[in-house]
C-alpha cells in the first residue's frame, strides 16, 4: 500500500525501462455497490513535449514509490472525456473538505491511500491527519515517529463540492440526525453548505434548514435563491417556515411566498407572519391533528398513521366543532387505550378543564403556563375561541434558547 503524495511526480516508465514521463494526476471510477473505488487512469506529464496526457491504468504493470513501470512500450495519448464517476484526485479530491460520517464532522483530505483489491489497484482511504500533510508537503520532522496517519475507510466519507457526491454518500449522510447534519452545514461556507442541502432530498434538507441557527438560514436561503429556497422551504414545518421568512428582508420574504407551491397554505403563513414573533400568533404552528366530537377513535387513528409525516411531533388530538370552536384535547395516552368504537367525545377532556393562550400572549406567559400543567402542547385560541393554532415546547425552547 502506498499514499498518493508519494507517487505524485514519480517518473512513469515504458517496458523497455524508457521514460514516458511524471506522474501529475490519478483518475478513479465510482461504481455503485463498490466499496473501494478502482483506479482507471493515469495523467501524465511530458516534459519535452510540455504536455499532459492520459493512460489507461489497463497499462499499468507495476506500482511503487520509485515510479510506475508500464506494460508497452508504444504509449499514445487517450482521449478522456468528461464522465460521471471519473474523478482526479488531485483536482478533485485533495485538499477538499469532507464529512467523516462516523465522527460526524468536517475534516480536510490532506492525502489518499492506495492498494490492490482483487487484482486491481483501488483507493482505499483518506488521511485527514497532521502527518498526512507533512508527507503531502514532502516535510519530514522528528516528529514522523509519533505522528500516525488518522485514515477513514473511503465509504465513511461524503465529499462536499458543486458537482460531487461520493461515497455511500447521501443514503449515509440522510442516516444522521437533521441536527448533526445542521452542525455540519454550519461549519461549512454558505457554497458547500448550499451544495449539501441540495444533495439531500426535499424532507431531509428540510428538516436541517429546520436545526440550523437563524443566522446561517438567512446565509443559506440568499445563496440558494428564492425558486431553490421554495422547494426546501415547502416541506418545513409551518411555524419554522414562518419563523424563516421573518428573517429575511420583506422583498426576498414576498418572493419566497409567491414560489411557494399550491399545497401550502398561503394564507395561513400570512396570517401569522401579522403576530409578532414573541406572541402565541407568531410562535404557533396551524399543522395539528384535529377531530369533530363523534368521530370514532378508530378513524382518529387512521388519520394520525395517515398524515403524522405533516408533522413534527404529535401530543394531543384538539376537538373542535363544525366552525372551529375549541372543545378540548385528547391525548395520544387516552387514544391507545380507547375502545376503537367509542367517539373522541367520550375521552377528551373538556376545555373547561385544558389551559390555553391566545394570539396576543407573550411568550413568557406561555412558558410560564405550560410549566405550570406540564404541558408538551397548548392550544391557541381567538377572540371567539375558535382554534388558531398550537404552540410546542419545541417552538418555546428554540425562542429562549436559539443557538441550542
Amino acid at each position: 500500500m502506498f499514499f498518493f503524495s508519494t507517487i505524485i511526480n514519480a517518473p512513469v516508465q515504458d517496458k523497455n525501462d524508457e521514460p514516458v514521463g511524471k506522474l501529475k494526476d490519478v483518475a478513479i471510477e465510482l461504481a455503485k455497490g463498490k466499496k473501494f473505488p478502482s483506479v482507471v487512469g493515469l495523467m501524465v506529464r511530458n516534459r519535452k513535449e510540455k504536455r499532459d496526457f492520459y493512460i489507461s491504468a489497463e497499462k499499468v504493470a507495476a506500482w511503487s514509490h520509485d515510479g510506475l513501470v508500464l506494460n508497452t512500450s508504444s504509449v499514445e495519448a487517450e482521449n478522456v472525456q468528461p464522465k460521471d464517476g471519473i474523478l482526479f484526485l488531485g483536482k478533485h479530491i485533495v485538499d477538499k473538505q469532507i464529512v467523516d460520517l462516523a465522527g460526524v464532522r468536517v475534516v480536510r483530505v490532506n492525502d489518499l491511500q492506495f492498494g490492490p483489491v482483487q487484482n486491481q489497484m483501488c483507493l482505499l482511504a483518506i488521511d485527514v491527519s497532521t502527518s498526512g500533510l507533512l508527507r503531502r508537503i514532502g516535510l519530514r520532522t522528528p516528529a514522523d515517529g509519533w505522528l500516525k496517519p488518522h485514515l477513514l475507510e473511503w465509504n465513511q466519507a461524503h465529499l462536499i463540492g458543486d458537482r460531487l457526491q461520493l461515497s455511500k454518500g447521501r443514503e449515509d449522510l440522510v442516516r444522521l440526525h437533521p441536527a448533526d447534519i445542521a452542525n455540519i452545514v454550519e461549519k461549512l461556507n454558505i457554497r458547500q453548505g448550499s451544495s449539501l442541502l441540495r444533495s439531500l432530498d426535499k424532507s431531509t434538507a428540510a428538516k436541517v434548514m429546520e436545526e440550523v441557527s437563524p443566522r446561517i438560514q438567512k446565509m443559506l436561503i440568499q445563496h440558494l435563491g428564492s425558486e431553490r429556497a421554495a422547494v426546501i422551504l415547502e416541506k418545513m414545518s409551518m411555524d419554522e417556515l414562518v419563523d424563516l421568512i421573518q428573517l429575511l428582508p420583506s422583498r426576498e420574504s414576498q418572493e419566497i411566498i409567491e414560489k411557494l407551491p399550491a399545497q401550502k397554505d398561503i394564507g395561513k403563513v400570512k396570517k401569522i407572519l401579522a403576530y409578532h414573533e414573541n406572541e402565541a400568533g407568531g410562535l404557533m404552528t396551524t399543522e395539528f391533528i384535529s377531530a369533530q366530537p363523534h368521530t370514532v377513535v378508530s378513524e382518529v387513528v387512521e388519520k394520525i398513521k395517515r398524515d403524522s409525516h405533516q408533522h413534527r411531533s404529535i401530543h394531543f388530538v384538539y376537538v373542535v366543532d363544525e366552525k372551529k370552536h375549541y372543545l378540548g384535547v385528547a391525548s395520544l395516552r387516552r387514544l391507545i387505550i380507547a375502545d376503537p368504537k367509542q367517539t373522541i367525545k367520550s375521552i377528551m377532556k373538556r376545555s373547561r378543564r385544558t389551559p390555553v393562550v391566545n394570539a396576543e400572549q407573550k411568550v413568557m406567559e406561555i412558558a410560564a403556563t405550560m410549566t405550570k400543567y406540564n404541558l408538551l402542547s397548548i392550544a391557541v385560541l381567538d377572540n371567539n375561541r375558535k382554534l388558531l393554532g398550537v404552540v410546542t415546547v419545541d417552538d418555546i425552547m428554540r425562542h429562549l434558547v436559539p443557538n441550542a
